[in-house]
């Protein structure tokens, strides 16, 4: 692709990106071309749909997240920093990827999984490396993390700055290494005859 063409791209990516984050997957696609500065035309050689330009803005800012990552192996505020990344991409990314058709979504997902899983091996490694988590806390249970600190971004209780701070808290204190090193038990925490399958 000529240099001219990949700052195109370029441009497109990172305007939809902004847009997308600030007014949600419905912004109209003029709004990008605008914000880009690019005509309708490139847009279209570029990317034959919205959801072709969804999935280079979410593309794009995995491979941002895993170069960050990598580059800061071994930092003692990764995990927080990382966490309210992924959480904040999490929030905005999700609706977005709702909008586009099944099939495609599976098929991006199984692309992009290689990448996305050596993030979080990177980031479980630098803060099992720092004494930040158990040993048995899991890729799939940062996933997890992340997820659910996307959706408190979300919460109606309260104000998004004020309900992520206390998730983050609640996130913390679960996978942190306790004094004794121990893996803390979840089912430890339920009442008698509650489901116990969260040790399974």
């Amino acid at each position: 692709m000529r240099a001219d063409a990949l700052e195109h791209r370029r441009r497109l990516i990172e305007a939809a990106a902004h847009l997308f984050a600030s007014q949600g997957p419905d912004t109209p696609l003029q709004a990008v071309i605008e914000e880009a500065g690019c005509g309708r035309g490139t847009l279209y050689r570029h990317f034959a749909d919205r959801a072709e330009l969804i999935m280079a803005v979410v593309e794009g800012e995995i491979e941002d997240a895993l170069q960050t990552i990598e580059t800061r192996a071994g930092d003692p505020a990764l995990l927080v920093d990382a966490l309210t990344c992924q959480s904040r991409a999490a929030s905005i990314h999700f609706p977005l990827l709702c909008t586009v058709d099944e099939d495609r979504i599976q098929a991006f997902a199984e692309r992009l999984r290689p990448r996305y899983e050596r993030m979080l091996d990177l980031l479980l490694e630098t803060a099992r490396g720092c004494g930040q988590v158990d040993d048995g806390f899991t890729p799939d249970m940062l996933y997890m993390a992340i997820e659910m600190l996307g959706a408190a971004r979300g919460s109606k209780a309260m104000p998004e700055d004020k309900a992520f701070a206390l998730a983050l808290r609640i996130v913390l204190d679960g996978v942190r290494q306790n004094p004794q090193g121990a893996h803390k038990s979840l089912s430890s925490f339920l009442k008698p005859g509650e489901c116990r399958e969260v040790d399974a």
